[in-house]
């Protein structure tokens, strides 16, 4: 008797860790992508654009956005190209050419969906250096640009820096009184946090949430 209700509680304990371990194996992120299979799925979806391949591609995927997203972020080293990728898909976030392509990314939900879309800032222009801040919908992989509320805004002339505090997205403009060779250089790779935390950065604007996307609104420097 003694045996049989062992061999019961054994069963009850399998039984226990089984579905303990199918939860956790459900919660998990897939592997990452190495930069050489990211590359394989970029050129496949993205036929139109392989050409600008140019350089090799590195990973820049800030730990927020994994974490929130579950998406890699990877850049090329010779156009300046960002690349979302996921799920076998991938889409080309802002441009590169003549710039400093994408310089910041925070996630955010903007169309409140559930689900975590990507706030972005880049740079580009060959003879007018100018930056660019849009939103892509990773469910559609779709890019949308954020419109200022101020009309007849001219191009920004300054590279931007976006940081979520208190469930807002705060723009910075990189300050020119700095060294301007170590800020450019940490552009063109994607800046860590060590890079940004030696910028002179000043407080430009805030990103604001309306039921038809996102819109900038300039708060002044500090």
């Amino acid at each position: 008797m003694m045996i049989v209700k062992s061999f019961a509680g054994l069963g009850a304990c399998l039984v226990a860790a089984g579905l303990l371990l199918t939860a956790c194996t459900t919660d998990a992120k897939p592997a990452k992508l190495s930069a050489q299979e990211a590359q394989i799925i970029i050129k496949e979806k993205l036929a139109q654009r392989s050409s600008s391949l140019a350089g090799q591609l590195a990973e820049i995927t800030p730990d927020d956005v994994w974490e929130e997203t579950g998406h890699q972020l990877f850049k090329d080293s010779g156009s300046l190209e960002t690349y979302v990728v996921a799920d076998g898909n991938a889409a080309v976030l802002g441009i590169g050419f003549g710039g400093s392509g994408v310089t910041s990314v925070v996630p955010y939900d903007v169309n409140g969906d559930g689900a975590g879309d990507l706030v972005y800032a880049y740079s580009y222009g060959s003879g007018i250096h100018r930056s660019v801040m849009s939103w892509m919908d990773l469910q559609t992989m779709t890019e949308h640009p954020v419109l200022s509320k101020a009309e007849g805004e001219g191009f920004r002339m300054y590279d931007l820096i976006l940081q979520s505090e208190d469930n807002s997205i705060l723009v910075y403009q990189i300050s020119n009184k700095q060294n301007r060779e170590a800020v450019t250089r940490a552009l063109m790779s994607y800046p860590a946090s060590k890079d940004i935390e030696s910028m002179r950065l000043i407080k430009d604007g805030v990103l604001v949430k309306e039921q038809d996307g996102l819109y900038y609104e300039a708060t002044g420097a500090d």
